[in-house]
């Protein structure tokens, strides 16, 4: 299965040092790469004002990268702060979102005083990294995000999807080891119970597809609503997990 971010070798830390000028433009060149961005992006927008009606006090994006998340949850917080470690994928979310603060550091490794957050965000994070760092990036997110507060998070690399499944029978490698049970059982190991699943393009049953698929239009829409029950996830290419941190 082609993925533009398949899972590098050693410490994913350091994968994404120097790719923020050409990140966005990666993303947008791969058909489902860019087809998963504008249906979390179109999530996001529907769960948002459900969580937080009255809007949301502080938010921060993890591992934010450009800014793609952060420009979309940005306008329903108070107050943003985005975190990533890479200096390039920062100088591209500064141009993206001026007015956010955005701190570059690993928050894994620098004690750095941000507060306490009503909603913290991670994407395309925890499929890509190693074991240790995800728990490590869960240990630091659960002192970071209040009780009662939400962790959403994806999960864009499923080796329990159909595609996945389908691509190995029929000759090809395995890439990919987070499950969405897995990713489940981690969540609550460190305090957050999954109160929602969003899977995305659980209809996308042959690896060739992702390939192929189209933007979001009707069509896609309406098959998201046709295959967009939680129960789906596990075997969905890309799924939104909607965490609580437990009191």
């Amino acid at each position: 299965m082609s993925d533009s971010e398949s899972t590098q070798i050693g410490d994913y830390r350091t994968s994404h040092i120097e790719r923020g000028e050409n990140y966005d433009r990666n993303l947008a060149k791969d058909p489902f790469d860019a087809y998963m961005c504008d249906m979390e992006r179109v999530h996001l927008q529907r769960i948002l004002p459900q969580l937080f009606p009255d809007g949301i006090a502080r938010y921060l994006d993890f591992a934010c990268g450009t800014a793609r998340i952060t420009q979309t949850v940005a306008p329903f917080a108070r107050e943003t702060i985005g975190v990533d470690l890479s200096p390039s994928m920062l100088a591209a979310a500064r141009q993206r979102c001026p007015s956010v603060r955005f701190v570059e550091a690993d928050l894994t490794r620098a004690a750095i005083d941000l507060g306490t957050f009503d909603l913290a965000t991670a994407f395309r994070f925890f499929g890509n990294a190693q074991p240790t760092l995800r728990q490590q990036v869960l240990q630091v997110l659960a002192d970071l995000v209040r009780p009662g507060g939400y962790l959403v998070l994806n999960n864009h690399r499923n080796p329990g999807s159909l595609a996945a499944l389908f691509h190995r029978l029929t000759g090809g490698q395995p890439e990919m080891d987070l499950t969405h049970h897995a990713l489940q059982r981690l969540l609550a190991k460190h305090g957050f119970q999954v109160v929602n699943s969003l899977p995305i393009g659980a209809w996308l049953y042959r690896s060739r597809m992702l390939g192929q698929v189209r933007t979001v239009d009707d069509g896609s829409l309406r098959r998201e609503a046709m295959f967009g029950h939680r129960f789906l996830a596990p075997v969905a290419p890309d799924t939104i997990l909607v965490a609580r941190r437990r009191a």
